[in-house]
């Protein structure tokens, strides 16, 4: 089975590391640099409180830094919870697979068909990758349009997808205001178009079987993003069968947030290093 490219697959994700290690770093790098500047008038001079708007500094970025990690933990321990949640919904309706998987995707993960009549699949575990299918979407589709959702499914789990997912939630959820959610939601929409590429080589370069599963997938009356990934999904991806084209990783939107996250922490590191100095 074909894997996606490394820099289609991992962008978001490498993005979204890459900021949050850079916040992380600015705020400790300013706060270390504050309180050594503090120490040092303290032993220079007798006044207890020197340079008040500086104390002020510190804390803030102590707060800062304390509410960030407070944030990371605390959506890492929902995000467990929604997933346990998950497994404890999910158990009483697996069932075998109906058929004979081929090897190539049994390898990849357990496969599972689950008691629904709603059309929809999807794949989850980080350590232990499971995909399942509803018995409503496998019902609808022929044996080309079964293959295209296998291969798809099995697509997001050779990317790390839930892996991914979880992260980046989690930084979405942490660093809310430095574009994380844009980018988050962004990845969300990428993911599908990249999976598609996968199940549409699957089928030899025959994009119909795909554009049926997504067909019967958007009959049912589940909620319309989490049939497709995220609303809007459903346009991109059909515009990838047109096209054969991924969407640029990036808009002028995104782009704009994420250049003034970039301004945001080279000020922050540049206010450090000048305290650092002086």
């Amino acid at each position: 089975m074909k894997t996606p490219r490394v820099f289609s697959t991992y962008i978001y994700f490498l993005v979204g590391i890459t900021i949050a290690g850079g916040f992380l770093a600015a705020l400790g790098f300013a706060f270390i640099s504050g309180l050594r500047h503090l120490l040092w008038l303290r032993k220079m001079s007798m006044n207890p409180l020197p340079h008040p708007w500086l104390w002020m500094g510190v804390v803030f970025i102590g707060v800062l830094i304390v509410s960030f990690w407070y944030r990371v933990i605390t959506a890492t321990l929902w995000n467990r919870q929604q997933k346990l949640l998950l497994t404890v919904h999910l158990m009483p309706l697996l069932r075998p697979f109906p058929q004979q998987v081929q090897s190539e995707l049994e390898q990849i993960a357990d496969w599972y068909l689950i008691a629904d009549k709603e059309r929809y699949a999807f794949t989850w575990g980080i350590r232990h990758p499971q995909i399942a299918i509803s018995s409503g979407l496998w019902a609808a589709l022929d044996e080309s349009a079964q293959k295209a959702v296998m291969y798809h499914e099995a697509a997001h789990v050779l990317a790390h997808d839930p892996l991914q997912q979880a992260l980046l939630q989690v930084l979405s959820y942490a660093l809310r205001p430095l574009g994380m959610t844009g980018l988050y939601q962004r990845y969300l929409i990428r993911r599908e178009i990249v999976a598609d590429t996968i199940a549409v080589a699957a089928c030899d370069g025959d994009d119909v079987p795909l554009l049926m599963a997504l067909l019967a997938a958007t009959e049912s009356p589940l909620d319309f993003a989490s049939r497709v990934g995220l609303a809007g999904a459903l346009e991109a991806r059909i515009q990838f069968i047109e096209t054969r084209r991924l969407p640029p990783w990036w808009d002028h939107h995104l782009r704009y947030r994420l250049v003034s996250t970039l301004v945001a922490i080279l000020l922050t590191l540049g206010e450090g290093l000048l305290v650092w100095c002086h």
